[in-house]
């Protein structure tokens, strides 16, 4: 990896921590790309740190690049008071339709930074039962929101001009691994209003690393999660039972992850010693994945498929993948070939710009990388 994008690296994470920890950020190196460097902070969702660190000193940098992260601070302190007001409006209209909600990760995780807006959240992200599903949805499209797509897992509704919530059935995919585990989350959450829920802290701490689980092993993280996890380790360590988040992390089976990730954010924000395993998480997590489509070369079938079998898995999925992105096969599974067809027409004509590179990536991952990627999470823990 070139010696100019580490060093770009380590001055991103200095500039960080020393947010976090209150202190001035660090000289910036005469050498240092800057480009690369303000890049590299939109990638892990930084750049309100960034513009805070310099906020006083533009001169530090290029106009244009000063602007552009005065811009996107600017929007993010926007965002935050939209969310916390619409938020405010459903909290009311959830507990006056007596229908259960609990908010998740951002809602609760912003308040452990210097300030919310460096935290911003992009969508809000709130768990719904089942049954109440239906109405919940009904008070949203009331408040202005739109339907953007069903996945199976959560409905996303946007407002424009920078509102998303995405609205769970459940925390993950019916097919993930996890998926078992978390079904209990409204049995171990607490009740704080008259229909609203919160995580414990150490049900959040199991949960935040959990997900950051899920995106590791997905080719879909940045260290932002990290930094989460590190910050109540930090602020709320004397309400943390490591005894029992540790049981936790045993039974869902990423016990060595998740030690892992406790050390790296002391590495990346502390300065403490790392070693191979702990450089090889922080460039992945920073940097992203060392290889061409890796998102799927991280799916663990692409070293024993075949391209032909994997395109053909891809075009035609299981029953039980399809009736959570489309949850009407639920009632009429008969309809089964009748979406496939639908979702083969929708890949075909996209110019969607995610969903041609997912399609390019079946085509063109390779076993190589996927062994790459294997490596890198047998080497992390998972």
């Amino acid at each position: 990896m070139a010696n100019s994008t580490m060093a770009t690296k380590e001055y991103l994470l200095s500039v960080v921590a020393a947010i976090l920890n209150g202190q001035e950020a660090p000289t910036m190196p005469q050498e240092l790309d800057i480009n690369q460097f303000v890049r590299l902070a939109f990638t892990n969702a930084v750049q309100g740190m960034v513009y805070a660190a310099f906020s006083e000193k533009p001169d530090a940098l290029p106009e244009a690049l000063f602007t552009r992260l005065k811009k996107s601070f600017q929007a993010a302190v926007l965002r935050d008071a939209a969310q916390t007001q619409i938020l405010s409006v459903l909290r009311e209209q959830l507990n006056a339709a007596d229908i259960d909600f609990l908010l998740l990760k951002g809602a609760h995780l912003k308040a452990l930074y210097p300030a919310p807006e460096l935290r911003f959240m992009v969508d809000m992200d709130i768990l719904v039962r089942e049954e109440d599903q239906p109405r919940a949805k009904e008070i949203l499209l009331a408040n202005g929101f739109v339907l953007d797509f069903d996945n199976g897992k959560d409905i996303v509704f946007l407002k424009k001009p920078f509102l998303t919530v995405e609205l769970h059935r459940t925390l993950f995919q019916e097919e993930y691994r996890m998926y078992p585990y978390f079904l209990s989350v409204w049995e171990r959450a607490a009740l704080v209003g008259n229909h609203e829920y919160k995580m414990t802290d150490n049900d959040l701490y199991v949960y935040t690393l959990a997900h950051l689980a899920e995106h590791y092993e997905t080719a879909g993280s940045c260290f932002r999660p990290v930094m989460d996890l590190y910050l109540m380790e930090k602020k709320l360590g004397d309400n943390l039972n490591f005894d029992y988040i540790r049981a936790q992390f045993a039974e869902l089976g990423i016990s060595e992850f998740a030690e892992n990730i406790r050390k790296l954010g002391l590495c990346m924000f502390e300065n403490a010693p790392k070693d191979d395993t702990l450089l090889l998480m922080e460039n992945y997590v920073t940097l992203g994945p060392p290889v061409k489509n890796a998102a799927v070369a991280a799916d663990e079938k692409l070293g024993t498929q075949s391209k032909a079998h994997r395109l053909f898995s891809a075009a035609f999925p299981s029953f039980k993948h399809m009736k959570t992105k489309y949850p009407i096969l639920k009632k009429l599974p008969f309809l089964l070939p009748f979406f496939w067809i639908w979702r083969l027409l929708g890949y075909a004509f996209t110019k969607d710009k995610s969903l041609v590179k997912k399609r390019e990536a079946l085509i063109n991952a390779d076993q190589k990388s996927a062994e790459a990627m294997q490596k890198i999470f047998r080497q992390s823990g998972l």
